[in-house]
């Protein structure tokens, strides 16, 4: 297994809670593997901004037949917004699914302050980009917050009603 991050920090990281992976510091828009090299790829949050070229590059350097795995947030989640921090609020998509959008939003947990900036694809998307690069899909999952995490913080419980995350599997024609 080879994990990639174009973040050295990260990498550092990755390296202290498991010094016996192998790290590679690299961009997933030029990975530095030969095509057909790996049994499995996994996109873990990394498809967002670039789902189309992302899908092409997990296919080149997959044998056929492999798997190639992917989890994003859920299109549906980044395309609205709830009204308010109560379980029951109503979640709202003021502009439109569909189409490139840009995405920003800012986080603050335990006093570190965060801002994660990207592209929204609707979920049409994200296959069509899976289909165009030779892949089928054969699973798909729109995982909600589970009881645990609806617990852990007040207003969390609302993601019980929209998915979180989009988690597929597919397969490398």
């Amino acid at each position: 297994m080879v994990a990639i991050d174009s973040s050295p920090t990260l990498l550092r990281y990755a390296r202290e809670a498991d010094p016996d992976g192998r790290y590679e510091l690299a961009d997933a828009a030029a990975l530095p593997f030969a095509d057909g090299s790996f049994d499995q790829v996994i996109a873990y949050n990394s498809l967002m901004d670039g789902y189309a070229g992302g899908s092409s590059r997990g296919a080149r350097v997959l044998r056929p037949g492999r798997h190639f795995c992917v989890s994003v947030t859920h299109p549906m989640n980044d395309a609205g917004i709830f009204e308010s921090t109560d379980p029951n609020a109503a979640f709202v998509i003021r502009g439109s699914y569909f189409g490139r959008r840009p995405f920003e939003g800012h986080l603050e947990r335990d006093g570190l302050k965060m801002t994660f900036r990207g592209w929204m694809y609707a979920l049409e998307d994200y296959f069509r980009a899976l289909e165009a690069a030779g892949f089928v899909v054969e699973r798909l999952r729109e995982p909600a917050a589970t009881e645990e995490a609806a617990a852990w913080q007040p207003g969390f419980r609302r993601w019980q009603r929209v998915p979180m995350f989009l988690q597929l599997r597919a397969v490398k024609r």
